[in-house]
């Protein structure tokens, strides 16, 4: 069980703080159950589920793991081929980002990145789930990342670029 005040990655909500742990009853039984109340970092608002919710959720990785995975980034290997059919694409994309595991989410970002250069070789744009899915993978990596580094997320995109261009410098 989480405790106030831990950081947590909830479902696709990304990182929420555990901001309480109170008895409570949405379902009008008259049974009351324990819920955590979660504080979204990046939005307002609070998201309540129950303590022992089906949903995804763990702890926030800890820096040493970030910064492990951040010198793993040049030799993850982006996906060059897979579906190209749009609710395949989709389904695939949505089970990792439900998956939440950072190493799988720097690989979506990696492989749509990569369909984005070659599409653009051939003088395309990147299609509409490519950049939806793009947007909400960066969103959950960073998102931690942020929380983890202690800066904002704005500037983690940043980070982890100049030290992936320091890896691979000095490879």
């Amino acid at each position: 069980m989480y405790q106030v005040k831990d950081y947590v990655v909830y479902g696709n909500e990304g990182v929420c703080q555990v901001e309480a742990i109170e008895m409570m009853d949405f379902t009008k039984s008259g049974k009351e159950r324990p819920y955590y109340v979660l504080q979204p970092v990046n939005r307002n608002g609070k998201v309540y589920t129950p303590v022992d919710t089906k949903v995804f959720i763990r702890p926030v990785i800890s820096r040493e793991t970030a910064e492990d995975l951040i010198k793993q980034i040049p030799s993850i290997k982006a996906e060059t081929g897979g579906p190209t059919n749009a609710a395949i694409l989709k389904n695939k994309y949505t089970e990792t980002l439900q998956e939440n595991n950072c190493e799988d989410l720097i690989q979506l970002i990696k492989s749509i990145y990569h369909k984005g250069s070659v599409a653009e070789e051939k003088n395309k744009k990147m299609g509409q789930t490519d950049k939806f899915f793009l947007r909400k993978a960066e969103d959950l990596l960073y998102g931690e990342f942020a929380v983890v580094f202690n800066m904002s997320q704005g500037k983690v995109r940043e980070y982890v670029e100049g030290k992936v261009d320091e890896i691979t410098a000095n490879s």
